[in-house]
């Protein structure tokens, strides 16, 4: 590998997190090194590594206790410096979701202490980072089925809804900031809109991935064609947001309306059962409501009550959501969260 090359990209702090600490950059280092070392066992070499490669090294680490979430971002990270967008794609893949069952797992944990955890989800497993996606629809149903035999429809609702895949709400202080700095929520969604597009246009310009997927003109024209897409829509006391589709490009051009559905769904934990016919249970799609959810609540600084209206795991060609908005934040009245 090109150790030199990659610190001074580390260093650089453009496709990465700037100011990445020397502990961090030595990990990123090691796991592209044990990632060599595991391609020239299967005849290969790093600078041809294919997406595949990738998830079974990460596979064959996780199953022998080598890997962990944070330092498989130094493949992520390697991709990118070297620009194998093969590789990075099938590492995004990998990663995006990997964490959700075990965080919400600890969601559970939290809120309802050790023992009601061990009645709920006692002796599940997570499935390890790198599973073939094909084998998460039956994981996904063991824990689904766990949460709702164990706590109920509305507390397993009320788990998936805390929205772990989102993160932490620091990553949205500028949504915040921006409805601060807004006259009123309506202003404050144009904002929204006007920053999606400008993202999106940025990634085509510049040929680099929006989380997943490329963006290409077709992509770009159809969500700025479709406002809820771009960003949000208040119509009365909501806010209606449609997901966007997972694999754009793909989406748009595909007629088959099972593989279009495929093509639109982000839910690492089910999306195969698409294909594959199993059937999910619905309130998994809370999970996602609880991930669009947070720059909302952030934004407001109160909970945001969440409806999940359509589904592309349901049988819909989208995910809609409705987000109800704050009492006093409506035009007219202050626009403001307390400080």
């Amino acid at each position: 590998m090109d150790e030199a090359g990659f610190k001074a990209f580390l260093k650089a702090g453009e496709r990465v997190p700037k100011n990445l600490d020397a502990k961090t950059v030595s990990a990123n280092i090691k796991v592209v090194k044990d990632f060599e070392s595991y391609l020239k066992r299967k005849g290969r070499k790093l600078e041809r590594a294919k997406g595949r490669d990738a998830r079974a090294f990460m596979v064959e680490a996780t199953d022998k206790g080598k890997g962990s979430f944070a330092a498989f971002l130094g493949l992520l990270r390697y991709a990118r410096y070297t620009g194998n967008t093969d590789m990075e794609m099938g590492v995004l893949n990998a990663l995006d979701g990997a964490k959700v069952m075990d965080d919400l797992c600890e969601v559970v944990r939290k809120k309802h202490g050790k023992k009601r955890y061990d009645e709920v989800l006692g002796g599940f497993r997570s499935p390890p980072i790198g599973t073939d996606p094909k084998k998460m629809p039956k994981a996904t149903c063991e824990f689904i089925s766990r949460l709702e035999t164990g706590l109920g429809e509305d507390g397993a609702r009320e788990v998936l809804l805390v929205g772990v895949h989102a993160g932490s709400p620091k990553y949205y202080t500028e949504d915040r900031e921006m409805l601060l700095a807004s006259k009123d929520v309506d202003e404050y969604m144009r904002k929204r809109r006007e920053r999606t597009l400008k993202l999106l246009e940025g990634h085509m310009k510049n040929g680099t991935p929006f989380y997943n997927q490329m963006i290409d003109q077709d992509a770009l024209d159809f969500v700025r064609s479709n406002p809820e897409v771009a960003g949000g829509v208040r119509r009365g006391k909501k806010i209606y947001q449609t997901k966007i589709p997972y694999m754009m490009i793909e989406y748009l051009k595909e007629k088959d309306p099972k593989l279009k559905r495929y093509y639109g769904c982000h839910c690492l934990l089910a999306r195969e059962a698409i294909l594959s016919g199993e059937e999910i249970s619905r309130n998994l799609c809370y999970c996602s409501a609880g991930y669009e959810k947070m720059p909302y609540e952030v934004a407001f600084g109160k909970p945001v009550r969440t409806e999940v209206l359509k589904s592309i795991l349901w049988g819909d060609e989208v995910c809609r959501f409705a987000m109800e908005i704050p009492e006093g934040y409506l035009p007219g009245k202050k626009a403001r969260p307390r400080k």
